[in-house]
């Protein structure tokens, strides 16, 4: 885009033209990390991309986008800490799966967000999902 600026970006904000929460961004705003507002289910880690793809999974900002995906185990400890100030609604009673898998076969991780710590766990047990896309 020659002679036009790009759009900037800020952390902890909730930005509807991008589908949701900002929880990281590049040095100068311009791409980064949003986050769904609301989990997209339930299920094992082998089926969150059904319900990541079903925009009835989605408020009305986040069913606008096709590209949602599990987070990083990275990613989803970054979210965990803008949950822990106050910048996100999460259920603390569940699991959240990541896309980090931990070991070959059928490991992945998952983040409690009581507690914060990653733990490895078996891809067929059963996990909230949250979305998040890059911008």
């Amino acid at each position: 885009l020659s002679g036009s600026a790009l759009a900037t970006y800020d952390v902890n904000t909730l930005y509807a033209e991008l589908g949701g929460y900002v929880v990281e961004v590049n040095g100068e705003g311009t791409h980064g990390i949003v986050v769904a507002m609301q989990d997209q289910g339930v299920s094992n880690w082998f089926e969150a991309d059904n319900f990541l793809s079903d925009e009835l999974n989605h408020d009305n900002i986040g069913a606008n986008f096709k590209d949602w995906r599990l987070p990083t185990k990275r990613e989803l400890t970054l979210i965990y800490d803008k949950y822990t100030n106050g910048g996100l609604m999460f259920s603390t009673t569940n699991y959240y799966w990541s896309s980090t898998i931990a070991a070959p076969g059928t490991v992945a991780y998952r983040l409690h967000f009581n507690y914060g710590n990653p733990i490895s766990y078996d891809m067929h047990a059963n996990g909230k999902i949250r979305a998040v896309r890059i911008f």
